[in-house]
């Protein structure tokens, strides 16, 4: 279908480049293109749903798949639009699967694509224009489903719903994988209420986590719900702990179909925030009767720690996050009292344990992780001691003065991980005369 110069073809146009689907400024295409209509001919049936593939030139308007450059023609290249949720469309051959320039699942009202059997799909890689995919445009609704073993990379921005109560959009990572590489993930961020479903082992990389991810602040009518279920995880290539505490509180992004517990780190290492799920306790979890509690003591000295939880088959202690190994002073480390012997200034931080029940039913929880308590030195050789117990990922800088009204000045800046910062003031040895301050920098 070539563009013409008429004013429902303009409006179309101005949709399919982003330009009015909200204040958000999206670059306009400069290049000729071909919409390819999905129009299928050859179906099967399964008695509840209709499909056709992909990959059958029979399925599509212009006689063949939607390709990456249409060597029919000149500059130009092939979007995929989608008209009609009545037929899913089925990826399930990776080798004869090629690249649309932009996809777009709810075109002309409605559609479906379904990508399954270990397949690999790619869409938005043209090189010309912003390349973004949408899931319930420009008409909507819309569905994407990413089947166990296959995978979606999107080159550009992947906008999920378009605003109103019929353009809606869908993506459900089902034990498959989903790349959004060089844009932002926005669902909900056009309007209307929107889902992601990442579950049974799935996994959704995100370039960035941006303040309209799950709909945009400030407009109740935009509205984007993520839900992490079973060995699922959201890998975020930037610090995105700021945005986690808002979206949990409002249940926009939710764990187990709301019934379970989101959890997330930031690795400043390699500047990543994984965002994993929590299932829900049942009859068979292990509860703590009994938690550890915080310990303070010499260096050199001994620190023990002990907690307990029934029903419970086995135990793992962690530091700063991670498991503790028996050696070097520790014992107890997969028992339910740890013991550290020799105690020294690298072992202060965060302690927890996780408590398991091999014998856990199998809808039930099989591990539950005590509260996080902390190991304090009594004194670093005679130096002040300022403990931080900060968010992970945020930065902090630790400044001094002579007089509580100041001037303070800067002499240390630590980034959080998953236990509390211990600075030390080497320049101030038994020192009663010193004020200090903390202030959070970022995010």
């Amino acid at each position: 279908m070539k563009t013409k110069s008429n004013s429902s073809q303009l409006l179309k146009s101005l949709l399919l480049a982003g330009l009015v689907a909200g204040p958000l400024a999206f670059n306009a295409m400069a290049a000729n293109r071909e919409d390819d209509h999905w129009s299928p001919l050859n179906t099967w049936s399964d008695g509840t749903s209709t499909f056709a593939a992909w990959d059958d030139p029979a399925n599509w308007s212009l006689g063949f798949a939607p390709v990456l450059i249409d060597t029919n023609q000149v500059n130009t290249f092939e979007n995929a639009a989608f008209d009609s949720a009545a037929v899913i469309c089925v990826v399930s051959n990776t080798a004869q699967t090629t690249s649309p320039g932009q996809l777009m699942c709810g075109f002309g009202g409605g559609g479906t694509l379904l990508i399954t059997n270990g397949a690999n799909f790619t869409a938005g890689f043209s090189g010309i224009g912003d390349d973004w995919t949408g899931i319930g445009f420009v008409q909507g609704p819309g569905t994407l489903i990413v089947c166990p073993g296959s995978d979606a990379t999107f080159h550009g921005h992947l906008w999920i719903g378009q605003g109103s109560a019929t353009q809606v959009g869908t993506v459900i990572v089902n034990g498959g994988t989903l790349h959004v590489q060089a844009g932002e993930v926005g669902c909900g961020w056009n309007g209307g209420t929107n889902y992601m479903f990442i579950t049974n082992g799935a996994s959704l990389f995100m370039r960035d986590w941006a303040s309209s991810t799950l709909g945009r602040p400030g407009n109740p009518n935009g509205l984007g719900i993520m839900d992490i279920g079973a060995n699922s995880k959201v890998v975020v290539t930037n610090n995105a702990t700021g945005f986690m505490s808002v979206l949990t509180n409002n249940h926009q992004l939710i764990a187990f179909e709301g019934t379970g517990q989101i959890q997330y780190l930031y690795n400043a290492g390699n500047n990543t925030t994984v965002i994993t799920a929590l299932a829900p306790p049942g009859p068979t979890t292990p509860v703590f009767s009994a938690q550890p509690t915080n310990a303070i003591a010499k260096i050199g000295g001994t620190v023990t720690f002990s907690a307990s939880a029934s029903p419970a088959t086995g135990y793992q202690w962690l530091f700063n996050g991670s498991p503790i190994s028996n050696g070097n002073g520790i014992s107890g480390a997969t028992t339910a009292t740890l013991t550290i012997a020799n105690f020294n200034l690298a072992e202060t931080g965060g302690y927890s344990v996780t408590a398991t029940n091999s014998a856990a039913s199998p809808s039930d929880r099989s591990y539950s992780t005590s509260a996080s308590v902390t190991a304090s030195a009594e004194s670093f050789n005679l130096f002040p001691v300022i403990t931080i117990n900060g968010v992970s990922g945020s930065t902090y800088v630790t400044e001094y003065a002579t007089s509580l009204s100041g001037p303070y000045t800067p002499f240390s800046t630590n980034t959080a991980g998953a236990g509390p910062i211990q600075v030390i003031d080497t320049n101030s040895p038994l020192s009663m005369a010193r004020f200090y301050l903390v202030v959070q920098t970022s995010p």
